[in-house]
C-alpha cells in the first residue's frame, strides 16, 4: 500500500513537472506581436508628428496596445513653428520633440510603417507592413486642412486595427 502512495506522489510530481515543461515551452515560442507603427515623412517634424500624436492619442483612448513614433528620413533639426503651434491648439505639447531619423530598430519592432510622400520601400526591404499615404495636403501652408486629412487616415487605420485587421 505504501509503494502505491509513493508511486502516485512521483507520478503526481512529474506530470506537474511534464506540465509546467509544456506551458513553458508554449510560451518561449510564441513570440508578443509587433505593436509599433512608425510615421515617416522627410523632416520627422511635420506630417509624421501631426499622425503620430493623434495616432498614440487615439489609440489610448480605445485601450488598443500599438503607439506611434515619427521619424524622418532627413530630419530637420526642430519642429517648425507653424506645426508646433497647431498642435499645441490640438492639446499636444510638443515642445521637447527632437526629429530622429528611421533606424532599423524601427523597422525590426514594427507592425507598420506609414510614409508620407517619400517611398522607402527599399529600406525597409520587406520586413515589416508598410503603406504609403502620398499626395496629403500640406500641413505647414494650411496647418488645419493638412491636419484633418492625416486625421482622416488615423482614425481609418486606428479603426481597422480595434477590429482586430491586421494592419
Amino acid at each position: 500500500m505504501r509503494a502505491i502512495g509513493i508511486s502516485l506522489v512521483l507520478f503526481n510530481v512529474a506530470a506537474a513537472f511534464a506540465i509546467q515543461a509544456a506551458a513553458q515551452s508554449v510560451t518561449a515560442t510564441r513570440s508578443p506581436q509587433p505593436t509599433g507603427v512608425v510615421f515617416v515623412c522627410e523632416h520627422g517634424s511635420v506630417k509624421s508628428l501631426v499622425a503620430m500624436e493623434h495616432f498614440n492619442r487615439e489609440a489610448r483612448q480605445r485601450g488598443l496596445p500599438y503607439r506611434a513614433v515619427a521619424r524622418g528620413t532627413a530630419p530637420g533639426p526642430a519642429v517648425p513653428a507653424p506645426v508646433r503651434e497647431g498642435l499645441r491648439a490640438d492639446g499636444f505639447d510638443v515642445s521637447s520633440f527632437v526629429p530622429q531619423p528611421l533606424r532599423a530598430t524601427d523597422v525590426d519592432n514594427a507592425a507598420l510603417v506609414v510614409s508620407f510622400d517619400d517611398d522607402i520601400a527599399n529600406t525597409l526591404g520587406g520586413r515589416t507592413r508598410y503603406l504609403k499615404w502620398d499626395d496629403l495636403p500640406g500641413v505647414l501652408g494650411d496647418y488645419s486642412r493638412g491636419r484633418d486629412a492625416i486625421v482622416r487616415q488615423v482614425d481609418t487605420l486606428i479603426g481597422a486595427l480595434a477590429r482586430g485587421a491586421s494592419p
